[in-house]
């Protein structure tokens, strides 16, 4: 009898240094927040007159499934950046560089998208994936497990992606323009999202270092296609 495989997400780098310390995974996040909360606190009722338990977020299945679920991505190396009031962002890390394709889209390219006090940047993850069955993942920013991007008034767009027809799993980052020049540090470590797959089987993941020839293939493996023409190609290709 025929034996469906089972749904395997496998991720790719070229990098020993990222194939060894910075593995996807799904791991659970343990934030200094949420190990210092309290499942509960006491709050005074004046109509009973008496001290009411309270149950904290400490609780929450909704935080706590978030958390507990999906494959976890942080940031592979410290991250120091110059913000213009053009929008411009320019990846200023002393040391090795190790964002050389840190970019930008053309605002046109977002017009309307967001305010005028913004600007986007994007990171390209030294990742790939290719997943062997046709399954969506919601892609998000893993909110609960760090403050960082509240504290600096950042955000990380959110999509619905898969890794049968592209491979890519780059970071697009919302951040302030101010009227003057400013730097920002991210450090090595910090959450940055999580991928959820939009399926009731259960997934496993591989990770596999490959060389620089592989990498590459695996990058360009999607033909490219006019202006409009994604969804027409992915029903070429499947006949």
């Amino acid at each position: 009898m025929f034996k469906a495989k089972k749904p395997t997400l496998t991720f790719y780098t070229n990098d020993n240094g990222f194939f060894v310390n910075d593995r996807p995974s799904f791991k659970m996040d343990h934030p200094d927040w949420l190990k210092n909360l309290k499942k509960s606190f006491k709050l005074f009722n004046p109509k009973s007159n008496h001290f009411d338990e309270i149950p904290t977020i400490k609780n929450c299945p909704g935080i706590n499934y978030f958390m507990n679920e999906g494959i976890k991505f942080k940031l592979w190396a410290d991250l120091k950046i110059r913000v213009y009031p053009t929008g411009e962002v320019e990846d200023i890390t002393y040391g090795i560089e190790m964002f050389q394709s840190l970019g930008q889209h053309a605002p046109m390219q977002y017009e309307h998208l967001y305010p005028n006090n913004k600007t986007a940047f994007k990171l390209n993850n030294p990742w790939v994936a290719k997943c062997n069955h046709d399954t969506k993942f919601i892609f998000t920013e893993s909110h609960y497990s760090t403050n960082f991007f509240r504290e600096n008034n950042m955000h990380i767009a959110p999509g619905v992606i898969d890794f049968k027809y592209q491979h890519a799993l780059n970071v697009h980052i919302l951040i302030d323009k101010k009227e003057e020049p400013y730097e920002l540090f991210l450090p090595y470590g910090t959450p940055l999202f999580t991928l959820y797959p939009l399926s009731e089987k259960k997934i496993n993941i591989d990770c596999k270092l490959v060389n620089d020839e592989e990498f590459k293939n695996i990058n360009n493996h999607f033909p490219r296609c006019p202006m409009r023409k994604y969804y027409q190609l992915i029903k070429n290709l499947n006949g």
